[in-house]
């Protein structure tokens, strides 16, 4: 068991249910494996308003219950083409300047049976978009005052409330919970980074998923981005695969035409040769307004409502989780090795810690 469990969600067997993957699915599944960005992508994959209505829940902006959050998209959107016609000095179409409904822009951004000028325009406008939102996200967060603990607690009840209902659908999962790195772990951590911010620690929050077999963890990945964090949100550069190979990614493609593999990231120095594990970062989204005594104010259309709560998302299968808590993988070996990085980077000598 990890040292610094905060919580665990052991779950019984149930009958197992196999998910339908469409296009969009695995192609969240595979940027959140491989760690690109959304910001180079040149489509998207949605087909329908009911797939962009869920999309932008996820952000925090629901289109479907509430009038500003209407307003707030319509206004982000604007923002977006405001850009790239004053600062870039580009030709906006006039149907794509102002489109009827903002989630066309999404539906027209996804046309990929042949080459459309007006697509490239959606794209970019959308790209804007996610950026001028991200900015935005951190702006919110800077104007309220909220402690992270209580984000943190948020972020971490939404995670459970998803797995609960994971579980509820028959997804065929071994266990799912989640730990908190103390302080003393975090400053270990810090120590044995060669960058030494607190910025780039981001698994003080962080779940782990153990699934009942391999094949069930890309529709694991898939349910995430479906149910719990909007697949933009995963954090670009910070991704980790050492589980599924190559070649099971490259027919992963297949599906997705246009998807473009990226290189493979270093691996971490302080894991063990045979440690197998999928890792990857998001920004989930919550709503600040939710922390006890926040007020909304009177407009939540300029910012919104969601700010980030950086999360660290864990999955390996049950078969490979055995093998990784023996032998050099185990936990216990793991800590010592990033000990002795830490004793090296102090002046002391090279050697077990405490000796």
């Amino acid at each position: 068991m990890r040292a610094d469990l905060m919580e665990l969600d052991e779950l019984p067997p149930l009958p197992p249910v196999t998910p339908v993957l469409g296009p969009l699915d695995i192609e969240s599944a595979l940027l959140a494996l491989t760690g690109g960005s959304v910001v180079d992508w040149i489509a998207l994959r949605f087909s329908t308003h009911d797939e962009v209505n869920n999309f932008l829940a996820l952000w925090g902006c629901d289109v479907m219950r509430h009038a500003w959050a209407r307003e707030r998209l319509r206004y982000l959107y604007n923002q977006a083409v405001n850009y790239l016609e004053e600062h870039l000095g580009l030709t906006i179409r006039p149907e794509v300047r102002r489109p009827d409904d903002v989630r066309d822009a999404f539906i027209a951004a996804s046309e990929r049976e042949r080459f459309s000028r007006d697509r490239i325009q959606y794209c970019a406008a959308l790209k804007l978009m996610h950026v001028i939102n991200h900015l935005e996200m951190q702006e919110l967060r800077a104007q309220v005052a909220v402690r992270d603990l209580d984000l943190t607690q948020l972020a971490y009840d939404i995670v459970l409330r998803k797995a609960e209902q994971m579980r509820s659908e028959g997804f065929p999962l071994r266990a799912f919970y989640g730990n908190k790195k103390s302080r003393p772990s975090v400053i270990t951590k810090l120590l044995a980074k060669r960058e030494a911010t607190a910025a780039t620690i981001f698994d003080k929050l962080r779940f782990r998923i153990v699934t009942e077999r391999r094949e069930d963890l890309v529709p694991a990945i898939a349910w995430l981005c479906r149910h719990l964090i909007p697949f933009a949100a995963v954090t670009p550069g910070e991704s980790h695969n050492n589980l599924l190979s190559y070649e099971e990614l490259h027919d992963l493609t297949r599906m997705v035409p246009g998807f473009v593999l990226p290189p493979a990231p270093p691996p971490n120095p302080h894991s063990g040769a045979v440690y197998r594990v999928i890792n990857f970062i998001a920004e989930l989204p919550v709503c600040v307004y939710d922390v006890q005594g926040v007020a909304p104010p009177r407009n939540r259309a300029l910012l919104g409502e969601a700010v980030m709560v950086t999360v660290e998302f864990q999955l390996v299968d049950a078969e490979t989780d055995t093998r990784n808590e023996s032998g050099e993988g185990r936990h216990e070996l793991y800590k010592e090795r990033q000990a002795v990085r830490v004793y090296e980077r102090l002046g002391r000598k090279r050697g077990k810690p405490g000796r």
